[in-house]
């Protein structure tokens, strides 16, 4: 029912009449003004395309879906799951009909999260990242080079844990005036300038998770925290695309998160944290030990090398489903198939460690999984030219010093919202439109460093 007046309150004539009145007043509008009623009369569009009763199936069947997985995931049991899917792949369709597309259904699904994106162009860039994470994987499990530290043995107090982690995203920059850290069941970031909430989870005995996911969703904070206050409600104060604000957070959690530098100048505050648990464990063992490699089952969990693996073999599967060629009865076969052609390993069961992992199926969230993988490689390209503007910017992390690579993030990315597309910002940005270059290139380098390759 919400969802239903939630569409019809956007879709309402009234809005289509604004929006045509701003669009013959053009010449009036500034071009930021011109941009928001761009955007407005995108999302208009898009929106007036679907018929009120398909939006309320879909969020009925949605509820229904996730409900079953919840169970389904928790026995293993997947023939419990896939009536439900195959319901919501069947209204999914429908809704891709209703969008209009050329090629495949999923392009106008992959739309709504990737404005621009196709299945051909995410296709040819994920190929390219196979091509060097696949083997450079390999290269490393085999090196002799391993972690030194268990962190199981000893028990990282939670309170000490969010201690630090308060610590950290305030000497980053992440204003706790218009925002707060807070504990989930799982890691999120919520809300918007003047608010925004960040949330992560603590194991103990694995003090790392909720580090490195506390620096993940500030680096999201980040980004609505970097909105021109007075675009706020407009959709200039909107992230451009899913896939450019996971941008922001994997940059903060990996490319300065798990870098030696950034430890230099954090570790002796961890260390004041828990000096009797991380004895005898130096900041050089500390990056080697959160930058482990290895073959895993689950995304959540995976490392930053292997995760891009994860994100294109769900992409695959759903390429290859809404193009016919393989139906819901075929998932956990054509999951396994590929998680051991990219990975070499091969889930004991269908549920938490298999094809049932994410929630994303069960909420009908056909076309998001590409968004994070798009996200590590806008990160490597927008690294490679902060690298090329700001010479001394590993000294700047050593100091301590965050404020000019803020400055940047904000100038280039944050305070610009939808003004652009994607690929007219990196080209503002960097000078190119999306490409893996920078991206694989940092990934080759750092591993093969820490690795000794």
């Amino acid at each position: 029912m919400i969802s239903g007046l939630a569409h019809e309150r956007l879709t309402s004539p009234k809005i289509g009449e604004m929006i045509e009145k701003l669009k013959s007043a053009n010449g009036e509008l500034s071009d930021a003004e011109k941009a928001n009623v761009r955007e407005m009369s995108r999302d208009f569009d898009r929106a007036t395309k679907v018929p009120q009763e398909l939006v309320e199936e879909l969020s009925r069947q949605e509820s229904l879906a996730h409900d079953v997985w919840t169970r389904a995931r928790e026995q293993a049991d997947y023939s419990m799951f896939a009536p439900e899917l195959e319901k919501l792949v069947a209204l999914t369709k429908k809704l891709a009909d209703a969008y209009g597309y050329e090629g495949t259904p999923l392009n106008a699904l992959i739309e709504g999260f990737e404005p621009g994106a196709t299945v051909d162009s995410l296709t040819k860039l994920f190929d390219e990242v196979k091509a060097v994470t696949v083997p450079l994987t390999e290269k490393v499990i085999a090196s002799p080079v391993k972690a030194k530290f268990d962190f199981q043995k000893n028990k990282f107090a939670a309170e000490k844990q969010k201690a630090f982690g308060e610590t950290l995203i305030e000497k980053i920059g992440f204003d706790k005036q218009a925002g707060r850290l807070d504990t989930s069941i799982h890691p999120f970031c919520s809300g918007g300038l003047g608010d925004v909430r960040l949330t992560t989870r603590y194991n103990e005995h694995a003090p790392q998770q909720a580090i490195f996911g506390i620096i993940h969703e500030m680096g999201h904070g980040l980004y609505e925290q970097g909105v021109a206050p007075e675009t706020y409600g407009t959709p200039l104060s909107e992230a451009l695309s899913y896939g450019l604000h996971e941008s922001q957070s994997r940059m903060w959690e990996n490319y300065i998160g798990r870098s030696l530098p950034f430890w230099m100048h954090f570790y002796p505050s961890l260390k004041q944290q828990f000096d009797k648990e991380l004895a005898g464990m130096s900041a050089e063992d500390w990056v080697l030990t959160v930058n482990h490699v290895e073959r895993s089952l689950v995304r959540v969990e995976a490392d930053e090398l292997t995760y891009d693996l994860h994100i294109i073999l769900r992409f695959e599967i759903e390429r290859d489903l809404f193009a016919g060629l393989i139906s819901v009865s075929d998932l956990p076969a054509v999951w396994n198939k590929k998680i051991e052609a990219y990975l070499g390993i091969t889930p004991p069961n269908d549920g938490k460690e298999g094809v049932m992992q994410d929630v994303h199926w069960a909420g009908g969230s056909f076309g998001y999984f590409p968004s994070y993988s798009v996200g590590n490689i806008a990160a490597g390209q927008l690294w490679k030219k902060m690298n090329s503007d700001m010479p001394n910017m590993s000294k700047q992390i050593e100091s301590g010093n965050f404020g000019e690579i803020l400055s940047w993030l904000r100038e280039h990315v944050h305070q610009l919202g939808r003004r652009y597309t994607r690929d007219e910002l990196l080209k503002k940005a960097t000078g190119k439109p999306l490409e893996t270059e920078g991206y694989l290139t940092y990934l080759t380098e750092k591993f093969g460093s820490l690795y000794k390759l």
